[in-house]
């Protein structure tokens, strides 16, 4: 099984580059229902400036789930994404995302 940082780092990549196939294997079903309420909130938040660096933080657990959230910072501008992530069969699955305020 991939650790968990790098199973994020890959979420974001294929975040930043709108990549929905790498996207689609990466969501349970719960976290994908979630990832389409975010996706218009993330519109509605308008672009960022600049191509946006990526942190990764990875929280620690809370129960079965794996906190981690997904900094991307452009010109002035920081967007945090909060992820819950479960290993489902021996693969790391994005269960719940959310925008941070």
């Amino acid at each position: 099984m991939a650790e968990l940082k790098d199973a994020a780092d890959q979420f974001a990549k294929d975040l930043l580059a709108q990549n929905i196939a790498g996207l689609m294997v990466a969501f349970t079903p719960n976290g994908m229902g979630q990832a389409m309420a975010l996706q218009s909130q993330m519109q509605a938040a308008g672009p960022q400036g600049g191509a946006p660096t990526v942190t990764i933080n990875v929280q620690g657990q809370e129960g079965d789930d794996h906190l981690v959230d997904i900094v991307m910072a452009g010109e002035g501008d920081s967007r945090t994404i909060a992820t819950r992530w479960k290993d489902v069969a021996g693969a790391w699955k994005v269960d719940a995302i959310t925008l941070k305020a």
